[in-house]
């Protein structure tokens, strides 16, 4: 079974991640903020990351960077999750080094479409373990 993390400080966009993509037979492990998403990495070394930008503790540009630092977990696609729409955002995402961006609101068969391409991506070898 797969492994999901979730890591977003708002309690219903967690729920409703959890909601759409526990339907696909994923496992769904969420943080609420940056520190608990780092603790939850290295607890279940989880095979896609859904990350809000703006969460507590630590950003999710904080977190990806930490994750990207450790070669064990350098190759886990982690997506950017977040309300930010400007072109300009958008490629701050791109340029920190996210392998997707998830507009908010979030619509369901996007998610879905989006967490099943980088699955898909990651297990043909395109992500590696580091």
């Amino acid at each position: 079974m797969l492994t999901l993390l979730v890591a977003d400080d708002n309690r219903l966009s967690r729920e409703l991640i959890r909601d759409v993509l526990e339907s696909a037979e994923c496992r769904i492990v969420e943080a609420r903020d940056g520190r608990e998403a780092l603790e939850r990495v290295e607890e279940t070394n989880p095979d896609l990351v859904l990350l809000d930008l703006e969460m507590p503790i630590r950003d999710g540009f904080a977190v990806l960077a930490e994750m990207r630092r450790n070669p064990r977990y350098r190759g886990i696609p982690v997506a950017a999750v977040t309300a930010r729409a400007m072109q300009s955002d958008r490629e701050r995402i791109a340029a920190a080094g996210f392998d997707a961006y998830i507009p908010k609101p979030i619509k369901s068969k996007e998610l879905r479409d989006r967490v099943h391409q980088l699955l898909k991506s990651r297990q043909e070898g395109i992500y590696g373990r580091g």
